[in-house]
């Protein structure tokens, strides 16, 4: 199951990287709660996710992320079909090749196309610079 997870998170960031959001999109159960270090969202379907993963995605491709890999930290055993995932994700930043990280606990439920995120809690943020962009969505939300 972890390497399945991994190979999954993977595929995740690279969408994201490639700016194919609709794919992307389909990991993930709505409406979905996402936790903030200083707020939190409630995004009601794919329309507002897709704003919010188009704003991540510039933001990072804007401060030179070539490459994003996760580090699962921790998968927790499911228990009726849900369980949690503790993840690290790496940001490579080009030219410099420095590397930054944001941490996030992922709730998720099995189903029969893999996993399905039903709710983040994002403990560590790379980018603080984005907290008034995300506090303007969730204030609009």
């Amino acid at each position: 199951m972890y390497s399945n997870i991994a190979a999954e998170l993977r595929l995740r960031g690279d969408l994201l990287l490639q700016g194919q959001i609709d794919a992307l999109l389909d990991s993930y159960i709505f409406p979905l709660p996402v936790y903030l270090p200083e707020q939190r969202m409630l995004l009601s379907g794919p329309e507002e996710a897709r704003v919010v993963f188009s704003l991540l995605r510039h933001w990072l491709l804007r401060s030179g992320v070539t490459s994003i890999q996760p580090q699962v930290l921790a998968v927790e055993l499911p228990r009726a079909g849900r369980f949690r995932m503790w993840v690290d994700w790496h940001e490579r930043i080009m030219p410099s090749g420095e590397t930054r990280t944001c941490s996030a606990i992922y709730y998720c439920r099995a189903t029969d196309l893999g996993p399905r995120i039903e709710m983040v809690n994002y403990t560590r943020l790379s980018m603080p610079e984005l907290h008034q962009e995300f506090e303007a969505l969730a204030l609009s939300a």
